[in-house]
């Protein structure tokens, strides 16, 4: 083992790898998982693991340099299998039918570089040459990366256009983890560019200059799994807890007595919708918004935001309390009272209570 590189560095490379592989794995064994769109996942996480794992055992020289560099027998472009599994993943996380030809196009560019990888192989090709035409291979595989990461940021805005509006029934898949998991993936890029050619300067042996990308798909296995994982629970939580809401709903809301308004917004329970707003009343009522906010207001004595949060808010209380809803988490009743993030809910909930959810769930079960 005489003349091997391990530091600190690529053992914390080796940490994302192995992670990567547990996880993927655990989730094509366990049977409470199986789902194609779990699928879709555990290969985006293990082409991660297995481009970092392949350069990892060339940089520690577990697998010698030369094997890479004159034949490329043991290489495989996994570059280009990242991007399009992460594509039909995300299609297939929002529900979205993925299209009859979309797995063979996508996989098109990791076909081909397989196939010249082969060839190659058996022709005589200069090593100079054959370098060339790697790095050629690497600027395309960073090119198909980003115009893929384009195409899923396009779905999600379609997405977030066509379910803009509030449905009672249904719960709307959150994106902007989405959006975040390509933010990384477009700063990965950046780094991969720095790599090829600022890096160069910097680190002119081995293959230190890649270590930063390297570390950053490590990052990027742990936070995609992280991610998925809470919010396909959020997901799972909040659709159970609307069709409990739902089930249990009577035609006999409490309303109170002084206007219309405070009917229209609790029996049909407008206070769920994060998105509500003075103009969608004003469109129900067909009154203005000034003479709404002003009634609100002097009929409960707090402006129009602060009294649909009070109606959220008692909403999350009466679901705390209930031992129906124990085994939820209280982001997921926050969410499912009508709050749009954890922020906004704590907040409103201190205001209104002096305390936050979670030492209200304390101070119930202590009565």
């Amino acid at each position: 083992m005489d003349g091997l590189n391990f530091n600190v560095f690529n053992v914390l490379i080796l940490a994302g790898i192995i992670h990567g592989l547990i996880f993927s794995f655990i989730i094509f064994l366990n049977k409470n998982l199986k789902s194609s769109t779990n699928y879709l996942l555990a290969f985006t996480i293990l082409s991660l693991a297995f481009s970092n794992l392949q350069y990892w055992f060339i940089d520690t020289g577990i697998i010698p340099r030369y094997l890479y560099d004159k034949n490329h027998l043991l290489f495989i472009p996994f570059e280009f299998l990242m991007l399009p599994f992460f594509f039909l993943f995300v299609k297939s996380y929002l529900n979205k039918k993925i299209g009859k030809y979309e797995k063979v196009y996508l996989f098109i560019p990791f076909t081909l570089s397989i196939l010249y990888l082969f060839f190659r192989s058996f022709l005589n090709i200069e090593l100079k040459i054959a370098k060339f035409f790697n790095l050629i291979i690497e600027y395309m595989s960073m090119i198909f990366s980003i115009i893929v990461i384009v195409l899923v940021f396009r779905m999600l805005i379609v997405y977030e256009k066509n379910n803009s509006s509030y449905v009672a029934s249904s719960v709307i898949i959150k994106t902007k983890w989405l959006k975040r998991i390509l933010y990384i993936g477009l700063l990965l890029c950046t780094l991969w560019f720095a790599s090829l050619n600022l890096l160069e300067t910097f680190f002119d042996k081995g293959y230190y200059k890649f270590y930063p990308l390297w570390i950053g798909v490590a990052i990027l296995i742990y936070w995609i799994g992280y991610s998925a994982i809470l919010q396909k629970q959020l997901f799972n939580e909040r659709k159970e807890i609307r069709d409990k809401k739902l089930k249990t709903l009577k035609d006999n809301e409490i309303s109170f007595s002084y206007t219309k308004i405070d009917s229209l917004i609790i029996n049909n329970k407008l206070h769920l919708n994060p998105n509500l707003s003075l103009k969608i009343i004003s469109r129900e009522l067909n009154l203005s918004e000034g003479y709404i906010s002003q009634l609100i207001n002097k009929n409960s004595g707090l402006n129009f935001n602060d009294y649909i949060n009070l109606l959220r808010v008692n909403d999350a209380k009466d679901m705390i309390v209930n031992g129906e809803y124990n085994s939820y988490t209280i982001l997921a009743i926050g969410l499912e009272a009508g709050f749009n993030s954890k922020s906004s809910f704590y907040t409103a909930f201190k205001k209104f209570t002096e305390k936050t959810p979670v030492e209200y769930k304390k101070s119930v079960r202590n009565l």
